[in-house]
């Protein structure tokens, strides 16, 4: 057994390959790195780069070192090579590339020794190329659009006589998934308090905010709409129960408001589904007060178009009924039993020409809020933001009648009772010791509920594939491998089968924690020769397996005997090879240096023979 010292052995299959120690100071050098006592650390999160830039989270270091930004693969083309000294620190750093990032890759960052070796600290991060560089592939923005607020001017022709306002979240691109987790749903709130100017003034900022919370957390885009009501209605007919005087609406952003919502909600709708995500056909809606009081209104026409939404500051809530009932709880003794529009359904056809759509409205997801000191007890009928004050004196009369007076200890309470008692899927909180605007931990309880109900209906994980056998003999296990990623501020789970020739081998559900990913393995035995189609999740791989006989025993055992003679002379490669230096740019050196080397222990060993 050869007990000479490794560094010897180096320097002789070195010499063999005309390479000088000194070109390659990395061999000797790597251990003496993994011993020294340093302080470095790196944190690279993942990103959207146009190529050019790489933002660094936050580094440290207390020695001198090379600093690196490669490629994560076996070539590793350097992007970035700098030396940096000891004591230096930065957070949030934008390191400018030598060379740009071509397409959407693993990139690894490290620092390695002045000299060569083993890095003192390396992280791996996914960057997403965004824009257009020189020499780079782009992905395609997640909604076809890029992020921010944009506004949208009226379109008349489109159904709608007010601008509107469009915000999306800037989030990393994906690869193309392999489940159906590109859909979401759009977001809406409205700004309907004061003159249009102010309006529009007061819906500019969707990204703020409850709506913005939920956009951001749930990779949501959101549309804020500067829509008002008029004398408290959408622009419907006069009625003798809604209406207790004629208004005449000449004003066309006025009309028929609800229909305008709907049309400005399918005009973002299709400038959305540009992109790799799609929007879901139903919209989830956040309003407090006069916004509150809008969905209220919106909703029972158009319920069909509403998954879920939150709603607060209001005490009195639409009952999906036409007429009160005796078992019905209500808070006093109404005279009138059938229950109008707005606060029910009693005359919806009548004003509309179309019959309540009971069944749609029941299906939306509801959170119900209040500030509990949103009243005044000594004077309620002059509370700033009791909604219907004596105004429209047969609904006026009508919600008195049915809900109370008192907007929290009454109509609140009585809503939620209603609804209770109406199988209604809603959710009540009162937030104890809050004004009529809660202070903003209350109203992170809606995000929260809107965060649950996205969860419950849509597929937040993104499976992409990644490597997949395509060769393998009969009895082999096959394995696949998926990465499982997760872009939302929940934790959510999904299932995975891999299929042979359309039949499923295998199956298996995994749970990814938020703003994470996680890697799984599928696998599969083939008992018969042929070549098979594999596919997971319904998605084909792109190549098929091709399974053959096993190798002959006779050809197994010469391999063996072969392996075997060699075994002895190749340890020596082996044990440099393991030692070999890990920086990118020095795999051609190496690989001379084990040819060299194995030239030289063959020619070694026929002269041995001799």
């Amino acid at each position: 057994m050869n007990s000479r010292p490794t560094e010897v052995q180096r320097r002789q299959i070195l010499r063999m390959t005309g390479i000088s120690t000194a070109g390659i100071v990395g061999f000797s050098e790597r251990t003496l790195a993994q011993e020294e006592d340093t302080n470095v650390t790196i944190e690279v999160p993942d990103q959207v780069s146009d190529g050019e830039s790489v933002v660094i989270e936050s580094f440290e270091t207390d020695v001198d070192g090379v600093f690196q930004i490669f490629q994560d693969t076996d070539e590793r083309p350097v992007y970035k090579r700098m030396e940096i000294e000891a004591g230096t620190e930065s957070t949030n750093w934008e390191v400018e590339l030598d060379d740009p990032i071509p397409e959407s890759q693993s990139v690894r960052t490290s620092l390695y020794p002045i000299g060569g070796g083993q890095s003192y600290d390396t992280v791996s991060a996914e960057v997403r190329i965004s824009e257009a560089v020189d020499g780079a592939n782009p992905v395609g923005t997640p909604y076809g659009t890029e992020p921010g607020v944009q506004k949208i001017e009226a379109d008349p022709d489109a159904g709608f006589h007010s601008p509107y306002f469009l915000y999306i979240p800037d989030l990393r691109s994906i690869e193309q998934s392999v489940n159906d987790s590109r859909e979401r749903p759009l977001v809406v709130t409205a700004s309907p308090w004061g003159e249009f100017e102010e309006r529009v003034e007061g819906a500019r900022r969707p990204d703020r905010g409850t709506t913005g919370r939920i956009a951001d957390t749930m990779n949501c885009p959101v549309v804020s709409v500067p829509l008002t009501l008029t004398e408290g209605f959408l622009g419907l007919e006069p009625h003798e129960l809604t209406l207790a005087h004629e208004i005449e609406i000449t004003d066309p952003r006025r009309e028929r408001v609800d229909r305008q919502f709907i049309a400005m909600i399918e005009d973002a709708q299709s400038r959305l589904n540009e992109g790799i995500f799609t929007i879901a056909d139903q919209i989830h809606y956040d309003g407090g007060s006069a916004a509150a009081d809008f969905i209220e209104r919106v909703a029972p026409l158009h319920p069909e178009h509403i998954n879920a939404l939150s709603a607060g500051a209001n005490g009195y809530t639409f009952l999906p009924i036409e007429e009160v009932t005796d078992d019905l709880p209500v808070h006093g003794d109404p005279e009138r039993t059938t229950v109008p529009y707005p606060i029910g359904a009693g005359n919806l056809e009548e004003l509309t020409g179309e019959a309540f759509n009971k069944e749609a409205w029941m299906d939306i997801e509801q959170f119900r809020w209040i500030g509990g000191e949103d009243q005044d007890p000594d004077d309620p009928d002059n509370y700033t933001h009791k909604r219907f004050r004596g105004d429209h004196r047969e609904i006026s009369q009508a919600i008195e009648e049915i809900f109370g007076t008192l907007q929290v200890d009454e109509r609140f309470e009585t809503s939620r009772e209603m609804y209770d008692h109406l199988d209604v899927p809603a959710t009540f909180r009162t937030f104890e010791g809050q004004p009529h605007s809660p202070d903003w931990e209350y109203r992170l309880e809606a995000v929260d509920f809107h965060k649950e109900q996205i969860e419950k209906d849509f597929e937040l994980v993104h499976v992409t594939l990644q490597e997949f056998d395509s060769e393998a003999h009969v009895g082999d296990t096959v394995t696949g491998t998926v990465v499982s990623t997760n872009l939302t501020d929940v934790g959510s789970s999904t299932t995975i089968s891999l299929a042979v020739d359309g039949t499923e081998v295998d199956t298996t559900e995994v749970q990814v924690d938020p703003n994470s990913r996680e890697t799984v393995e599928l696998e599969t035995t083939f008992e018969e020769t042929g070549e098979f189609i594999l596919s997971v999740n319904g998605a084909t791989v792109e190549d098929p397996v091709v399974v053959d006989d096993e190798e002959s025993t006779e050809t197994d055992t010469e391999d063996a005997s072969t392996d075997a003679d060699t075994r002895e002379d190749n340890s020596t490669i082996d044990q440099d090879e393991a030692t070999a230096d890990e920086q990118p740019g020095f795999g051609i050196v190496q690989a001379l240096a084990a040819v060299g080397g194995a030239g030289y222990l063959i020619k070694r060993r026929l002269s041995n023979n001799k």
